[in-house]
């Protein structure tokens, strides 16, 4: 009586997953671009032929496209734009607007520079250090352009979910003799086994043959379940959904636990903050080796509320970078980016804890604030050359 008894309550339960799995997680997640909200979409440029100018992520598809932009005029010098969540979304987005990317590339600074751009959300120094050292033998940089973000300064490392085409081909930075050339390299080479298993489709795994011999017997198991489930259960596809649900809500109660909300002043972690600062001297340091100029600016945050930064440390932050560029020749700084916006080009987003239905979005603008943005890097632009 006893074991029917629990039978029914374990076929009971794996019925009530399934339904609450199908029903609330089967709809596609994208949970790196979960701190834009609703109100702001995704948006990567193209060139007014169509031409992809504009990625997020390297991986072969994205990579091919991109580099497929410029092969016609392989002769002709590109200007690199480096950028987070900031570059690639427009709050509030109507139909037929563009980032301050396009905006840039429809200008007459593409009569002399192809406009690219490679962007990831919260995007820490280093790695623009990587996606520079690794772009600048792919195409002709003549100018760099580096938004520097003081909160991103609080990123540390390498996300493998931004360079799979790095980790794939097993990209390693020249200058491993540097402390971040070879932390950076340290990070990619943690990736390169796992990309292998993750990179296996079904067919493989399940014909793996001679190779399943090297394997444990429970990770055979668990490659045909997992085989098996991929083939004949739609709701096995929803797990990444689950999973990346489930650490939304741990965060949103970790932050309700501890008062956190976007307003809340953050602050600086000190080896982050040097390491990522040490990044941005490599590339410097490679740029002026190769001639390229650069261009450092303090990006926009919303400053009709009090900004959630130290203003001690802030201030201190943009007055380390510009001392980077004094005296040199082809890297300028350009300080007064941080307020241009007006806060009605601004918006919301959702809450990062439980209690607050919507905070306020410090990072992600209207169009008419990716106007303002691009008027302003085209002056200087137009300067520096």
């Amino acid at each position: 009586m006893k074991k029917n008894k629990l039978l029914v309550q374990l076929i009971l339960g794996f019925i009530g997953a399934f339904l609450i799995v199908n029903w609330f997680f089967s709809e596609k997640q994208k949970f790196d671009e979960l701190a834009l909200g609703t109100e702001t979409v995704t948006y990567t440029a193209r060139n007014f032929k169509n031409e992809n100018i504009h990625i997020s992520k390297i991986d072969r598809f994205e990579e091919s496209s991109f580099i497929g932009s410029y092969q016609k005029a392989i002769n002709k010098n590109s200007i690199l734009f480096l950028g987070n969540s900031q570059t690639h979304s427009i709050n509030q987005m109507k139909q037929g607007q563009v980032n301050y990317i396009r905006l840039l590339s429809d200008s007459d600074i593409n009569n002399k520079l192809n406009v690219v751009c490679h962007s990831m959300p919260n995007a820490g120094l280093q790695e623009f250090y990587l996606s520079y050292m690794y772009w600048k033998d792919k195409i002709k940089i003549k100018t760099l352009v580096i938004p520097l973000f003081f909160d991103d300064l609080r990123e540390d490392g390498i996300r493998d979910v931004f360079f799979p085409n790095l980790i794939k081909n097993r990209f390693l930075i020249k200058d491993s003799l540097s402390y971040i050339g070879n932390k950076v390299n340290v990070n990619l080479k943690s990736y390169w086994s796992s990309n292998t298993k993750e990179n296996k489709s079904a067919d493989e795994l399940e014909n793996k043959d001679i190779s399943a011999l090297k394997e444990t017997v429970q990770e055979d198991v668990e490659n045909k379940i997992n085989i098996f489930l991929q083939k004949n259960c739609k709701s096995w596809s929803y797990r990444e959904n689950v999973r990346g649900d489930f650490f939304v809500w741990i965060y949103q109660l970790r932050n309700t636990v501890l008062g956190i909300k976007a307003s809340t002043v953050r602050k600086m972690i000190p080896q982050r903050y040097k390491d990522n600062m040490e990044a941005l001297d490599l590339i410097l340091s490679d740029c002026k080796k190769n001639n390229i100029k650069v261009l450092l600016y303090i990006p926009p945050i919303r400053s009709d509320v009090p900004i959630p930064y130290d203003r001690k440390a802030y201030n201190f932050f943009k007055k380390q970078v510009e001392k980077k560029c004094v005296n040199e020749k082809n890297i300028f700084f350009y300080c007064d980016l941080d307020t241009i916006i007006p806060g009605k080009y601004w918006g919301y987003k959702e809450s990062t804890n439980l209690l607050e239905k919507r905070e306020v979005d410090y990072m992600h603008f209207q169009f008419e604030g990716h106007k303002i943005l691009a008027d302003s890097l085209h002056n200087q632009l137009k300067f520096i050359q």
